[in-house]
């Protein structure tokens, strides 16, 4: 043993560095600064060897009923002893005050932390009792083909001062601390091998300056994924196979969502409950070291979507259907510009759900949520014209009235503004009925809106519209405009039979008018029409000569290109590329052409198949339009 000054000296260090009390996570332990006031401040000397007395200074100790001295499974004197604490009763300590406390360390001491029991409660030391006689380690076994709880063995001598065998682990380390070994004596230490150890360098240490690094790494098996179940709803069990299973400390399903889990006897079964939250994907294991596992997919059932019917060129009031797997599991429909739905706002039936467009959806996806993680959507289209300044779905039925002098306050200042100069006049109608016929006045419920082609000589002046293009299309005047706003500015009235109105569009004179709207990627390959047979839409704008068509284009790769051609592969009429547009890759722009007669009466004279224009390149292409009227 050192000489008492070399105690003193190392009960000074122990006061000074190791002297405040911390709880550790020991079942006994509550808190460092017990309910009676007793504190553990400071013990030594430390190293110190088994049989020697120690002090142990603090607070308020004539409360202290017990020493426990860290303990374990000891070999003493042939004889084996299994102990959870190598206690000495206070009748046992040689003596004590109100701050110190002197006693004998017992022989079944094993590296670790001192505890003093007061009452129920227990204090526990920060500092670690450590021991010094010399450690020599001759063998570690076994070190090869190790689980997780296998035990193996460490000899030497003096093998009972190890105060932590720590293994490799994703997690600092995997250590194993004096008090949980299974087995100890002067010459072996037996132990077993944690939930989170890894393959590696085996490290152990005395609890103060000694540390050694075994010179053979153990090789500790990992789990392993072998199956998994394939396909189950929410809420039923599933079953992952493999082996070490025991290893695996959390079971995380697709979208990152933690299930409660079992693990079978051998350790070759997990079984766990399909959280009401989680998607298809990979299950993910999480293991005690830190690594990771991941199964084969994993499917739950999930919502889809087949088709929306109508899907493009939607109004206002329009029933859209949806059409797909799993609908009863949809808890929500968000419509693209318009947001949420209420639940009353669609209805589902079987596979299909239905919903009414409103006034303000835009093109994009319409996404339907079956939970937090599964998701679906389908992209749709709202009709895009210019000059639109009324849309929905009106019946002219019955002879019934529809008057744009009874709309709301923004949509009648709208309107107003919109045909406060000279222009063209659109009324879009859908036949319903079976003999269609309107009359139009201004709000004067008198006076004929201009003359059109589709007037026909009759009683009031009826118009009878054409079944397959029922559109009146006027082209006003100032005077008319005028007329149109005088008296108050009552507008315009309709009434009729068997005809549905959908929209009113005005576009004054002068003004950049849309023929088509889309949108067309053509670097994929298509080269798409522009315009209807006939040239109807050059005919209803009465183009001229001299008229600039500008074609919205954004290039989609280096070396792009953009060309148009007359409608049926005839003369091509321009060439638009990085060298005469200055746009580059990403960049939205306009390839303009000016119209010659050539090209108008081109399109007025297409027959059967093509278009005004077809067109080609690498780009896409989301709008044509001409102008000025």
């Amino acid at each position: 043993m050192k000489k008492y000054k070399n105690i003193f000296m190392l009960l000074v260090v122990a006061l000074v560095g190791l002297s405040l009390a911390a709880c550790s996570e020991d079942d006994y332990d509550t808190n460092p600064y017990n309910k009676s006031g007793v504190n553990l401040l400071a013990f030594g000397p430390s190293p110190n060897t088994r049989s020697s007395e120690i002090r142990i200074t603090g607070t308020n100790f004539d409360k202290v009923t017990k020493v426990v001295f860290p303990g374990g499974t000891i070999e003493r004197a042939g004889k084996t002893i299994s102990l959870k604490g190598a206690d000495v009763e206070r009748s046992g300590f040689n003596s004590s005050d109100n701050e110190n406390i002197y006693v004998n360390i017992p022989d079944e001491t094993v590296p670790g932390n001192i505890r003093l029991v007061v009452g129920t409660d227990t204090v526990v030391s920060e500092g670690v009792l450590t021991f010094e006689e010399p450690i020599e380690v001759t063998s570690v076994s076994p070190v090869a083909g190790l689980n997780a709880g296998d035990e193996i063995s460490i000899k030497g001598d003096y093998v009972y001062n190890i105060a932590e065998v720590v293994f490799s682990s994703g997690v600092s380390g995997a250590p194993v601390a004096a008090e949980d070994f299974t087995y100890v004596s002067r010459n072996e230490i037996r132990l077993r091998v944690p939930l989170a150890a890894e393959s590696g360098v085996l490290t152990m240490n005395d609890g103060a300056e000694w540390e050694l690094e075994y010179k053979t790494p153990v090789e500790v098996l990992t789990a392993t994924v072998t199956g998994v179940t394939e396909y189950a709803d929410f809420g039923q069990q599933i079953q992952i196979t493999g082996t070490n299973l025991h290893t695996v400390e959390s079971v995380l399903f697709p979208g990152g969502v933690a299930a409660d889990f079992s693990v079978s006897a051998d350790n070759k079964t997990i079984t766990a409950t399909v959280p009401a939250e989680c998607r298809t994907g990979a299950i993910s294991l999480l293991l005690y070291s830190g690594a990771a596992l991941s199964t084969d997919e994993f499917s739950v059932p999930t919502i889809s979507i087949a088709s929306a019917e109508p899907n493009k060129d939607l109004i206002e009031g329009d029933v859209v259907t949806l059409t797909g797997e799993n609908f009863d599991r949809v808890i929500g429909v968000s419509l693209p510009g318009h947001g949420d739905l209420a639940a009353e706002d669609y209805e589902i039936s079987g596979n299909q759900l239905v919903f009414v467009v409103p006034e303000d959806m835009t093109d994009g996806d319409v996404v339907l949520t079956q939970n937090a993680y599964i998701s679906t959507s389908i992209g749709v289209e709202i009709r895009k014209m210019e000059g639109v300044v009324w849309m929905g779905k009106h019946d002219i039925m019955g002879w019934s009235a529809f008057s744009v002098n009874n709309w709301d306050g923004e949509k009648w200042l709208k309107f107003q503004e919109a045909m406060s100069k000279p222009g063209q006049l659109t009324l879009h109608f859908v036949v319903t009925g079976d003999d269609p016929k309107y009359k139009i006045r201004m709000g004067d419920w008198g006076t004929r809106l201009s003359d059109a082609a589709q007037y026909e000589e009759g009683e009031e002046f009826i118009i009878f519209p054409n079944k397959e293009n029922p559109d009146l299309v006027i082209n006003l005047t100032a005077d008319e405009v005028a007329q149109m706003w005088s008296d108050g500015g009552k507008g315009i009235v309709i009434w009729g039979d068997g005809l549905q109105l959908q929209y009113i569009k005005y576009v004054a004179a002068g003004a950049e008018r849309t023929i088509w709207e889309g949108f067309y990627d053509l670097s994929t390959g298509e080269q798409p029409y522009i315009g209807s047979d006939a040239g109807l839409e050059f005919k209803e704008l009465e183009v001229a000569a001299g008229n600039v068509v500008r074609f919205y284009i954004e290039p989609t790769e280096e070396g792009w290109y953009f060309e148009a051609f007359e409608g049926h592969w005839g003369p091509k009429y321009g060439k638009w590329d990085a060298e005469n547009t200055g746009l580059t890759v990403g960049q939205q722009g306009v390839a303009a052409l000016t119209l010659t007669q050539a090209m108008i009466d081109a399109a007025y004279t297409q027959q059967g198949w093509g278009g005004i224009f077809v067109v080609q390149g690498k780009a896409k292409l989301t709008k044509v339009t001409v102008a000025p009227l």
